[in-house]
């Protein structure tokens, strides 16, 4: 089985944070900003020419708007079918912050109108309802997301085939819990940078190879020209990610 792994385009609190380093004034659940957008039509027009090197044969989006702003033109791209996943959400799932004190409270997420006018090509879970989908406290505690995100790999291993290729569509920060999960990364003291829209390449390999995961490529983005670059050290210095 192929894993592609996509961090979602740039968002509006992405910006905020790029520019004042704070939380004040961040959206509950952030719109992609216009650079956003521009980073996801050029993820959808790459991925039909000159193609992605492995074409997906399935698409999930994490239910959270930046994810599905940036999957959408993707599904439309590649004509497929946009799937929800509960468990691809960022690390500390949706939270508003009390002003004064900063404390970050849970909050339940945008509900299934809001989400329902980001694709036409989107299949609504049942969990995701009109007063939202998340019925958690904000999520702190790293046992708890890895545990999510073993949780969603071994979903996706039960449901689909081996030659299947599977599109994530998700964030910076669970971005890097799935990649640690999947490369057998319990503990990581690191992390890979992945900036807005990249791309990372996993696949299962064949019985008799000594490990279980080849990481083919770790935050690609071939797609972006040097100024549609953000959320990574190399913003306006280059395109087309580490080699």
């Amino acid at each position: 089985m192929r894993f592609v792994l996509i961090r979602h385009g740039q968002s509006t609190n992405n910006a905020l944070w790029d520019e004042s380093g704070d939380d004040i004034g961040r959206e509950v659940d952030s719109p992609l900003t216009p650079l956003g957008k521009a980073q996801a039509d050029a993820l959808a027009t790459y991925a039909i020419r000159p193609g992605l090197p492995w074409a997906l044969t399935h698409l999930y989006a994490s239910p959270m708007a930046r994810a599905v702003q940036t999957a959408a033109p993707l599904a439309d791209a590649l004509d497929l079918p946009l799937m929800l996943s509960q468990d691809l959400f960022e690390v500390g799932g949706p939270y508003d912050v009390l002003k004064g004190t900063g404390e970050q409270v849970a909050h339940p997420g945008s509900g299934r109108s809001v989400i329902a006018a980001l694709s036409a090509r989107l299949h609504l879970p049942d969990w995701l309802t009109e007063e939202g989908w998340w019925r958690g406290e904000v999520e702190r505690e790293r046992e708890v997301y890895g545990a999510r995100a073993d949780r969603l790999i071994g979903v996706l291993r039960d449901t689909h085939d081996q030659d299947d290729v599977v599109g994530l569509v998700s964030h910076g920060w669970f971005g890097n819990v799935l990649l640690g999960r999947l490369l057998g990364i319990e503990d990581m003291n690191g992390a890979f940078e992945l900036a807005n829209t990249s791309i990372s390449l996993l696949e299962d390999t064949e019985d008799g190879v000594p490990w279980d995961v080849t990481a083919i490529r770790i935050n690609w983005f071939p797609h972006l020209a040097a100024d549609q670059v953000s959320g990574s050290a190399l913003s306006g210095q280059m395109a087309g990610g580490m080699p």
